[in-house]
């Protein structure tokens, strides 16, 4: 799997009993990368809702998401 980074889009393939809100198939932002970059610990995502408001934040490992888009920084 590609590393993620923040502000890549994820989705939840595995859910966390810690974010009882979070199902399968949510889409959040990566908001925060714990550990290595290159191997990390977790990940801090936030989902949002249609309206803009927060559905969950929470930390997952990597195994529990999936990469649907990769930000890329618009210079």
């Amino acid at each position: 799997m590609e590393k993620l980074t923040e502000l890549d889009v994820i989705e939840v393939v595995e859910l966390n009993p810690s974010i009882p809100s979070a199902c399968i198939g949510d889409k959040g932002a990566v908001l925060l990368v714990f550990g290595d970059p290159k191997d990390p610990e977790a990940y801090e995502v936030e989902c949002v809702l249609d309206d803009g408001s927060n559905k969950w934040e929470g930390t997952f490992s990597p195994f529990q998401l999936k990469l649907v888009t990769k930000y890329v920084k618009n210079t």
